[in-house]
């Protein structure tokens, strides 16, 4: 067949337009157009670069602000509000670091633990969201044509930037499981106390502007356990009384020998129908053997101990209210073999060693009757002057008598406490915050309810800023044998009310002459109050002299 319209008699080409689409099997792969049309396929290979450099721009965008990647894409719908959201939820949570200053913040949040619940929810919810915005923002702003390993790479990047989000997000959630758990195990509440004192004297009024305002002072005493396998019962080594005037935070720490003798029981102690008003029979009779002596009772009587869920703490607390004469609202109890683990877990404590301590070693009773170090036994000595003393070492310095006495290790745990005290700071605690909480809630135990931490993070503040001083009762100032417990409540109450400063004001008389008005002399605790009845018990010529200062009511400083 010819075509008589065509010179050759060939059939006409059909003629097609140069854009015109093609079908599916005639399109030319991008390698036939590169050799086709070496302009424009690096024309295309650079607009792909560009695509891929621009999803990488994006997804970082995406990865320090919620949905910023997303608003230069076609998902801007999604990406707005995401961007207000979080741009909102960071301008609250600047105004109120910047309103209530780091280390509030940090007690605030940490005395809340039904608000780190649902911080933990909305931390999980949101960090889930904020990784899918960065992964639709890769997905959406990447190029159609790419080729493997530009693929490979934004995938990579993508993970990698997902990542950034998803660890510190674990490890929020791992901080706030954490300080829940150790809240849990910590503050029982009234959980520990009898019936009858299932609510203390005083407490803060919850929810109140200032919650201590109705309560002028209150007391806690601390006691360090030793529990020991080879010993029978609970031994509190350890026993301080923290009297805080909750409106300027100034405290003053009582320092109760474990060696008290006689110590007095009050009549609504079950305590009283066995040993009458006083713990009397001799040297087993001590201050540190009343948990077990209650427990004990309970054992043989548990009848006289109906509801008390523990006898020791509570005839612990009793007694010790007996003896300094005022009231214990609160009782916080710590296990000495975990004191090691807290101090390790904040990094240890810096303190100036005024005492030569060994660490570890056997002893032996001299012919005199003192205690003397086998020498070589002891694995080491912690040195004097300032020190940043490891778990151990500040285990061995609270403890440790090898060398001194109970009275000199008062002294020492007094300062080891106000060292720690000093040292808690928001770096330490977000630093160390997992270690620090399990340690705590493995050992430490309160009965300050729940719903009372938000006002005991604020004392804990005005505590900060306030003084601490310390006024412990030893062979210097109290006949432990025999004591005169009339004096140490006097002494007691002068340190929590001491008496003003005298001014001398000039008054002018009738006759014109200018007089200084009268002062009233204050008294001084450089000399006792009270004599020393005979028979008190003394240094040992033995002992090793110290440049301690006298155990007098002082400001924790100048002791430490």
């Amino acid at each position: 067949m010819t075509y008589d319209n065509h010179p050759d008699g060939e059939a006409p080409h059909r003629r097609t337009r140069p854009d015109a689409a093609q079908r599916p099997g005639q399109r030319r792969r991008a390698s036939d157009e590169a050799v086709a049309h070496p302009t424009r396929a690096a024309r295309l290979a650079a607009q792909t670069n560009e695509g891929v450099g621009r999803a990488y721009g994006l997804t970082a965008l995406g990865t320090l602000l919620p949905g910023a990647g997303l608003i230069a894409t076609r998902r801007r719908l999604i990406g707005v509000p995401l961007l207000l959201l979080a741009l909102g939820t960071g301008v609250a949570a600047l105004y109120y670091l910047v309103r209530n200053g780091a280390f509030r913040s940090a007690l605030d949040l940490a005395a809340r633990p039904d608000l780190l619940r649902v911080l933990a929810v909305v931390l999980a919810v949101g960090g889930v969201i904020w990784i899918s915005s960065v992964v639709l923002t890769a997905l959406t702003a990447r190029p159609r044509r790419m080729t493997g390993g530009q693929r490979v790479g934004l995938t990579a990047f993508t993970g990698v930037m997902c990542l950034l989000i998803a660890a510190p997000t674990a490890l929020g959630l791992r901080y706030i499981d954490a300080h829940n758990n150790a809240v849990e195990h910590i503050f029982t509440g009234a959980s520990d106390r009898p019936p009858n004192e299932g609510v203390p004297s005083v407490g803060p009024a919850v929810g109140e502007t200032d919650p201590w305002a109705d309560v002028p002072r209150v007391n806690v005493l601390l006691l360090g356990s030793d529990a020991a396998d080879e010993r029978e019962g609970v031994r509190t080594d350890s026993m301080m009384v923290a009297s805080i005037d909750t409106a300027s935070g100034d405290m003053v720490l009582f320092g109760i020998p474990r060696n008290l003798q006689k110590v007095p029981i009050p009549t609504n102690s079950p305590l009283y129908k066995r040993y009458g008003d006083s713990f009397d029979c001799g040297n087993e009779c001590l201050m540190n053997a009343i948990w077990t002596a209650a427990e004990n009772l309970h054992e043989e009587n548990p009848g006289w101990f109906a509801g008390d869920p523990n006898p020791g703490q509570t005839a612990t607390r009793q007694v010790i209210s007996t003896v300094i004469g005022q009231p214990i609202h609160y009782t916080v109890i710590i296990d000495l073999d975990g004191f090691e683990a807290l101090v390790d877990a904040m990094g240890g404590v810096d303190i100036t060693v005024q005492e030569r301590v060994p660490i570890g070693g056997r002893t032996y009773t001299d012919a005199n009757g003192g205690i003397r170090l086998v020498e070589g036994s002891e694995s080491g000595w912690i040195e004097l002057g300032p020190q940043h003393l490891s778990g151990k070492e500040a285990l061995w310095y609270s403890r440790s008598r090898v060398t001194s006495d109970d009275f000199s290790r008062m002294r020492r745990q007094r300062c080891v406490v106000g060292a720690l005290v000093d040292q808690v700071n928001p770096l330490t605690l977000l630093q160390r915050y997992p270690a620090i909480a399990s340690a705590a809630g493995d050992h430490i135990t309160a009965d300050i309810d729940q719903t009372e931490l938000p006002a005991w993070a604020e004392l804990v503040e005005r505590v900060q800023g306030g003084t601490m001083r310390s006024l412990p009762f030893t062979s210097k100032n109290t006949n432990t044998v025999d004591p005169d417990y009339t004096a140490i409540r006097r002494e007691v109450y002068l340190a929590l009310h001491p008496e003003p400063t005298p001014s001398v004001e000039a008054s002018s008389d009738d006759a014109g002459e200018t007089t200084a008005a009268p002062t009233t002399e204050q008294p001084t605790t450089e000399e006792p109050t009270t004599e020393e009845p005979t028979g008190a018990e003394t240094p040992t010529d033995d002992a090793e002299e110290t440049t301690e200062p006298t155990d007098e009511l002082a400001e924790l400083g100048t002791v430490c």
